[in-house]
Parts: structure tokens; sequence; C-alpha cells
């Protein structure tokens, strides 16, 4: 279903309250970035209204666990939300750029406030859904990790910086590619990389380390130029839309797994998350099934 045949049908509705589309969109953002991860662009466009159907699903269920929250958790304290906005204030540069930014009026930060004294109930409300979650044992984490191996395969990986000159009416692609040349000769004679990059590089300063990345990350002539050079190597010139680049490579790691004592955590996090999520998700289900909700259409 399209955005346009959501709209007809008016605003959700869930037990008299009007689902907040900026909700929705926020929850929209969540879920294309995530696919973006697991699917090809083709795939995200051909399921495009099955996730926007879902978008629409989380923020029903949002709503739901909100209003639950409100139910069964006390009011937080005035200065405890005063403290969070103050915080929010200064993720933004302080409270005077704050409100540059987004202009708001007194009636929108009492509405912004108050939408922080629900995320704070809903965290405590999740905290005692939660409170007989059970961690992972390291056994249940290890036949994890044993049981997905790629999840945790390091492709190779590529340390490079480059010097790159770009043409223009005053310095002709000839002029370019010969200046070049004659730089890559001194590379390879000897001189200094960063000093040479300093003095000829058309780069902004701190732009000629590309760092380190895998296969995917660089325009394709740069990416094989990268792996294709030598750890310690100098490339040949290469041509890209962005310029004529000369590389140095300055470090390379191959492929790995990564062992498991270095991601043994991480998995036991993710793995304890999931069993959280079980939980607040069959809260939600038992939530939904009593719950009043118009003009919600769902998508298989």
């Amino acid at each position: 279903m399209s955005n346009e045949a959501a709209e007809k049908t008016g605003p959700i509705q869930v037990n008299g309250e009007t689902v907040n589309e900026g909700l929705v969109r926020q929850e929209l953002q969540g879920l294309r970035e995530r696919y973006a991860l697991e699917m090809s662009p083709a795939e995200m466009e051909a399921r495009a209204a099955k996730i926007e159907s879902d978008a629409r699903e989380n923020a029903v269920e949002r709503v739901l666990l909100t209003q639950q929250a409100r139910r069964v958790v006390p009011a937080p304290r005035p200065e405890e939300i005063e403290a969070r906005f103050m915080a929010m204030q200064e993720q933004h540069g302080g409270a005077e750029a704050f409100q540059r930014q987004f202009d708001l009026s007194e009636d929108d930060i009492a509405k912004l406030k108050a939408d922080l004294a629900d995320g704070v109930r809903l965290e405590k409300y999740f905290d005692e859904l939660c409170a007989d979650a059970v961690r992972p044992t390291e056994a249940e984490t290890r036949a994890y990790y044993e049981a997905h191996p790629e999840r945790f395969r390091i492709p190779e990986q590529v340390h490079a910086a480059h010097i790159v000159h770009q043409p223009s009416p005053e310095l002709p692609v000839e002029r370019v590619n010969a200046d070049l040349l004659n730089i890559r000769e001194r590379l390879l004679a000897g001189e200094d990389f960063d000093l040479l990059a300093a003095q000829y590089s058309h780069a902004q300063p701190g732009q000629q380390d590309l760092g380190w990345f895998g296969r995917g990350k660089l325009v394709q002539p740069l990416e094989d130029a990268a792996f294709g050079t030598p750890e310690g190597g100098i490339s040949d010139v290469v041509q890209t839309a962005f310029g004529y680049h000369v590389l140095q490579v300055r470090g390379r790691e191959p492929a790995r797994v990564q062992p498991f004592e270095e991601v043994r955590f991480d998995i036991e996090a993710m793995l304890f998350d999931e069993r959280k999520n079980a939980v607040i998700g069959a809260a939600a289900d038992a939530l939904r099934a009593a719950a009043d909700i118009q003009n919600l259409v769902i998508i298989e």
C-alpha cells in the first residue's frame, strides 16, 4: 500500500490516541537502515510497501506500550525530565543553538518534555517487563558463534593514502598526468609521501589518508589500485571521476574470522537483547489483542 492509500484511510487511532506521523517516519527510517544491510536496492524497492506497513505496525505497538507504561509507571520527577531536556540541548550545542535550530514555541517545548516523560516511563516499564530475562551463558554464546561463522568474517582490509590532482581549464589533463607521473617517480625514489602530498595534493588537509577499508568502499579504479598494490608500494596513476590519483598502500590485513573472545560480549549482548525484545513483543501482542485500533491497514 502506498503512502497515498494510507492517507485516504485517515490517521491511525490507538485507543482513541492518534499515532504521530513523525513516529511512523522514525520507525520507517529504522527499518530501511536495517534492511539495507540485508537486501539489495532492488529487493528494498520490491518490498517498499511491506516495509512501510511494518513501520506503521511498529508505531502502533510503540503507542500501545507507551499507553501501558503511563498506566503502570509513576510519572517521573520534573527535575529528571528537565535534566534530560538540558542534555538534549547540550547535544545540539547548548540552549541557544538548540533554539536557533528548532525554533520551538512554549507549546512545542511542553510537548517535547511530555514525550521525554513518556520515554522515561517506557524505559522503566521495559526494565520491569524484562526483570526476569536470563543473560545467555558462555556455552550459549559460543554455540551461536560456531553456528554463524560468516557473521564474524572480516574481509581483506587495506590502508592507503593518495595524492590527487583535479584537471581544470588552467590545468589540462595532459599536465595533470605528467605532474603525477613525476611525483610517482619521486616517491619510488624514496621521497616522503606526506611531504609531497602536503605540497602537491588537491585534497583538503587531512583527507590524503584514506584510512582502512574493504572492498566496495571506494570507486572501482581506486579500489583496484589499492588492492592490486603491495604493502609499502606506490600505484600507477589512476583516473576516477574525482581526478587523477597516486596511491601509497600503507598496510594490509588479510581476511580473517574474529576469534570468539574478541566478539563474545557482543554476541552475549545481542542474544540478551533478543530475549528482552521477545518479552516486550509478547506484551505488545497482548495489548494489541485488547486494543481499539482504527485505520491500520496491514500488508502481509
